[in-house]
């Protein structure tokens, strides 16, 4: 990769961030995850989400009539699953002893799934956000309702910091648009530039680079509650071998190019992540209802509460990438209390992720088993 295309790549992804970003006054005075204005709920969530639940199982459906088998509502390409281990830093300050990083140097048992975040089986050429899903094992704690007999946490990345969807009302409006225009990305694309009122916004997820995921970082775009406190969590790449794998998908590749080089990177080498957070001090600059606010890094840094390694192995074992596609549940609720999830788009993911896991074992005749140990996935 030329230094030129490297400062491209590198003010690409500076742009995104720079979207829709908030400053704050520099403190370290964090706020409380329950205080007045951190969330507000409105009165007709329940109602919208089931509308967005109705246009992703049918978008699940188009799916199927095209490939005969049913997928996620989003994230439909897995182009690896790994496992590894996560430690809790070592010496982890003591407000950042929060819910699973509450213990330092505790080690867990992680499985993830790398994959494109949109919701056609698209050729690696077709640019857009890429997504990193992480099961966590052995946590232990208060769990969420519905989790209660769970032992582990789930968590949720994507290569850009900001969630273009906003807010509960915003993903309705745009999970409509990708219905209608479900055969037709081109024109799906021309409509958000041209009859919208946030065109940058709606695009800028599109325009990060296409290059090797093993050099991303990922951002959880939505907050989290962090025990005491709320905030926006990351995952950054900290080995050197990685960060040198930033080739660009070209129209040359193949259409599994993604996969093949994470299949290629893992055979030979390990990957690790340093597990970070921002901890929000203002509801006005760090808010958990509009998720397309991206944290000021400067007033709201990233602090460090655990590394995730991958050792090399085979990323795409079929076997392992069948089980997660029809065996496999994650959830943003499936976890602790003391990591609730925050803002109205991660409220209305309460009810769209158990419905497309419903329509996916209802069209696949498939089950979802309860995974609770590192050793039940291949």
């Amino acid at each position: 990769m030329t230094e030129a295309v490297k400062q491209a790549a590198s003010s690409a992804a500076d742009a995104v961030k720079n979207i829709i970003s908030s400053p704050a006054p520099p403190t370290d005075q964090y706020l409380r995850w329950d205080a007045p204005g951190v969330e507000e709920i409105k009165p007709n969530e329940q109602e919208t989400s089931a509308k967005i639940g109705q246009v992703m199982n049918r978008m699940q459906e188009r799916n199927f009539a095209k490939h005969r088998h049913a997928f996620r509502a989003t994230h439909v390409k897995v182009q690896g699953v790994v496992k590894g281990k996560l430690e809790v830093r070592r010496d982890i300050p003591q407000h950042l002893r929060q819910g699973m990083f509450s213990e330092p140097g505790k080690v867990y048992d992680v499985v993830a799934r790398y994959a494109n975040e949109p919701y056609l089986l698209q050729p690696d050429q077709a640019p857009g956000p890429r997504g990193l899903s992480m099961k966590v094992f052995g946590v232990s704690g208060h769990h969420l309702p519905g989790a209660e007999e769970s032992t582990a946490q789930d968590w949720f990345f994507n290569n850009a910091p900001m969630l273009e969807l906003t807010d509960i009302d915003t993903t309705l409006q745009i999970m409509t648009l990708r219905e209608q225009h479900f055969d037709d990305p081109t024109t799906l694309g021309l409509k958000l530039r041209t009859t919208r009122t946030d065109p940058l916004k709606q695009t800028a997820p599109y325009s990060l680079p296409n290059t090797n995921m093993i050099s991303h970082s990922f951002y959880t775009q939505s907050a989290f509650r962090f025990g005491e406190y709320y905030g926006h969590l990351g995952l950054f790449p900290v080995l050197e071998e990685q960060s040198k794998q930033s080739q660009t998908v070209t129209k040359n590749d193949p259409e599994t190019v993604i996969s093949d080089w994470l299949q290629d990177y893992f055979r030979g080498s390990d990957a690790k992540y340093e597990f970070r957070i921002q901890l929000g001090t203002d509801p006005k600059h760090h808010p958990t209802e509009d998720a397309s606010v991206v944290w000021d890094e400067k007033t709201a840094p990233y602090q460090t509460i655990a590394t995730v390694t991958f050792p090399r192995q085979d990323s795409f074992d079929h076997k392992r990438r069948a089980f997660w596609d029809d065996h496999m549940q994650l959830s943003p609720w499936a976890g602790l209390e003391a990591h609730r999830p925050l803002g109205s788009v991660n409220r209305l993911r309460r009810y769209v992720y158990e419905s497309s896991k419903n329509k996916r074992c209802e069209i696949n005749a498939a089950s979802v088993d309860h995974v609770s140990s590192i050793e039940q996935v291949p």
